[in-house]
């Protein structure tokens, strides 16, 4: 009887009734739509099929991420002990490179006192999962430290580690990438969202592409519930309308008629609706981060006169107005990825030479059938070939499927 009582409490010790923790570390809460939809997405899947398990997601927001994501697993804990060793580090001025001292922290009760609850919740895990998501690369190459410290972990204690649908592009170069590349090899999945990332993974046991994680949730995605039914709950204009989804952050390299930043791309913008002859009352502006994805709306001014703004709340709860006859402008990833998912036609702009052209281009390469622009001084024609066909979508969506059963076989 005593024997069975402390194997009871060592299980509600660790979590669920089964005593399995399953640890997931993402960038989520910021918010972000992408970066909260993938958080969502596997939480999501999770529930399906391990509802019984104790989930940690770490992230770098959990207050928000909490609110986000409220719902989407029953037995799911938020903390952000990864992101804030990473900010300790560089706050006490650790010697040597960040992810190094990442590394030594995650195993050492001890070495950083004020997060070692949160290490010693991390030592009790049974596997590792860096989810999806292009934030291991040179615009972050402090989060090469994620990398490091999931591999110290899986080295020390056994545990399993594996990462999905990553983008490295650009890659950070230096010792930040040979320490990312070297720490890979303790993974046991390490799997990349393009090629390019794909290629620089070259010999690593556990490399494997399967496109972004969004993938996984992208039918659901496009439910009557959410994208699909969407227009009907927010009023959207007509089917055959063009959606912007435009971005203030990671443009100051786009340029368009001598100016730079958000005002060459609103610039942009303006003399594309022109040449398409898109009356603002055509328009639907979407914001797939809160603030960041206003500030070109509010400089068309008068040009979106009768335009309609979805906050990204709206977004959020009720999903993504998208659907064939559409035609999207869009700087944003996921929106992409989601839109011509849901058989939108669109322009995909990236703003960041090396980072937003290789993302967008997966998309591409996947089947996306939008025109890809990248820089200020291209004006496209309006596509109308359609986003995704369903064949391509289906294939997609079906070997992100098979890789989520591959790390969590379903019970």
């Amino acid at each position: 009887m005593r024997t069975q009582w402390r194997a009871r409490a060592a299980r509600m010790l660790r979590g669920g009734p089964s005593g399995r923790v399953l640890y997931l570390v993402s960038p989520a809460g910021h918010p972000n739509y992408g970066d909260e939809f993938i958080a969502r997405t596997w939480l999501e899947h999770l529930a399906r099929v391990r509802p019984d398990d104790e989930v940690v997601l770490d992230c770098h927001t959990p207050g928000q991420a909490a609110l986000l994501l409220r719902g989407a697993h029953p037995r799911v804990t938020y903390v952000d002990t990864l992101w804030r060793m990473i900010a300790l580090a560089a706050e006490n001025e650790r010697p040597g490179p960040v992810w190094e001292w990442c590394a030594h922290a995650v195993v050492t009760l001890g070495a950083e006192p004020r997060i070692d609850e949160g290490v010693a919740l991390l030592h009790r895990a049974d596997s590792l999962h860096l989810l999806g998501g292009g934030y291991l690369n040179a615009v972050w190459p402090h989060h090469t430290a994620l990398v490091t410290a999931l591999a110290a972990l899986a080295r020390r204690f056994g545990i399993r580690a594996h990462a999905s649908g990553q983008g490295l592009m650009p890659t950070a170069g230096g010792d930040a990438e040979e320490a990312l590349c070297t720490a890979a090899r303790a993974f046991t999945v390490f799997d990349l969202r393009d090629r390019e990332s794909f290629e620089a993974l070259a010999g690593v046991p556990g490399a494997s592409r399967t496109g972004d994680d969004a993938w996984l949730g992208a039918d659901r995605a496009l439910g009557a519930d959410r994208a699909l039914g969407a227009d009907r709950a927010l009023g959207a204009g007509p089917d055959t309308g063009v959606v912007l989804c435009l971005q203030s952050d990671l443009t100051e390299h786009f340029a368009c008629d001598g100016r730079s930043g958000v005002d060459a791309v609103a610039h942009w913008v303006r003399r594309v609706l022109d040449s398409w002859e898109v009356s603002g009352a055509e328009v639907t502006v979407i914001e797939g981060i809160p603030g960041k994805d206003r500030l070109v709306y509010e400089r068309l001014g008068e040009r979106l006169a009768g335009a309609r703004f979805v906050p990204f709340r709206d977004l959020w709860h009720h999903g993504v107005p998208a659907g064939p006859g559409q035609t999207w402008l869009s700087t944003r990833f996921h929106l992409h990825l989601v839109a011509a998912a849901a058989g939108a036609a669109g322009v995909a702009v990236a703003t960041e030479p090396g980072y937003y052209e290789v993302k967008h281009r997966s998309l591409l390469d996947a089947g996306s059938r939008w025109t890809l622009v990248t820089d200020g001084a291209t004006i496209p024609a309006r596509p109308a070939a359609g986003g995704f066909t369903a064949e391509r979508r289906r294939a997609a969506v079906a070997g992100k499927t098979a890789l989520a059963d591959r790390l969590y076989p379903p019970r």
